[in-house]
């Protein structure tokens, strides 16, 4: 398959932008986070983004978001990402799909430690490999992390689920993108009802993940509540396989609504005409 014709076929399958990066672009990272830990052999990884309608975004917080959500996170990248694999593969390719809803073993371990732990944790047998999406979507060249920690695409700012395909195809790769799509506006930190972000660009996952996943907030109501009962039956189940199903998001009020960055806000009319 020629890069093209996976930038061709990626949108066909639903994608509205598509960069691809060479596997010496993750040189820095850990070697957990690099994509030749998944796929020892991968040479080039392909990663897709699917907007969220702006419409959409501007309801958030609302039961329509986190249905829709679950939706663009759960199926539609999952989708693009396993029959983009299978189109590689069919040309000698080996490939791996990486959804939307992929919690790196790294991330969990660090959040459910901070937690209190699992008593019964079901990940442990499984290998070490992980991919953050947004940073493989700023080295792809589709946009560049903001102090939201979310990915900036000069499209759709931050308002875009990412999926990938790891493969041992070698592909051209895009240039990246230099400029810091975030004016730092402090939108974000300002609006997040979690506090989760800082304007030096930090994140607390576990403010998010108290605030913004389904399971994330009831444990945090049952804390507040002093419920113990409820607390352990969570600990013992629902975190334990957020590893492997992470909740669908129910906030997004300060890393995708507040921020400026995304061109439709005022590119859209307003009324029909």
């Amino acid at each position: 398959m020629q890069r093209q014709q996976i930038i061709e076929s990626a949108k066909r399958h639903g994608a509205a932008i598509v960069g691809i990066a060479s596997v010496d672009r993750w040189e820095p990272a850990p070697v957990y986070a690099r994509p030749t830990t998944i796929l020892k052999d991968a040479q080039s990884v392909v990663v897709f983004g699917v907007p969220i309608p702006r419409g959409a975004v501007e309801t958030i917080p609302s039961h329509i978001w986190t249905r829709l959500h679950g939706h663009l996170m759960g199926v539609m990248v999952d989708d693009i990402a396993w029959k983009l694999a299978l189109e590689l593969e069919a040309e000698g390719y080996k490939s791996v799909d990486i959804g939307g809803l992929v919690v790196g073993k790294s991330i969990f371990n660090k959040m459910v430690t901070a937690l209190g732990g699992v008593p019964y944790p079901i990940h442990d047998f499984e290998t070490e490999g992980e991919l953050a999406l947004n940073w493989a979507g700023q080295v792809a060249g589709l946009g560049r992390v903001g102090t939201n920690s979310l990915l900036l695409t000069p499209q759709f700012g931050p308002n875009v689920i990412l999926g990938a395909v790891i493969t041992t195809a070698k592909l051209e790769p895009d240039p990246m993108i230099e400029e810091d799509l975030c004016d730092e506006c402090g939108g974000c930190v300002k609006d997040c009802p979690a506090g989760a972000m800082g304007e030096d660009r930090s994140f607390d996952m576990v403010k998010c993940f108290l605030m913004n996943a389904a399971e994330g907030r009831l444990l945090s109501k049952a804390m507040a509540a002093g419920d113990t009962a409820v607390q352990e039956n969570l600990s013992k189940t629902i975190i334990g396989w957020t590893e492997h199903t992470p909740a669908t998001c129910i906030c997004g009020a300060g890393c995708l609504a507040a921020c400026p960055q995304d061109p439709r806000r005022k590119a859209l009319k307003k009324v029909r005409v």
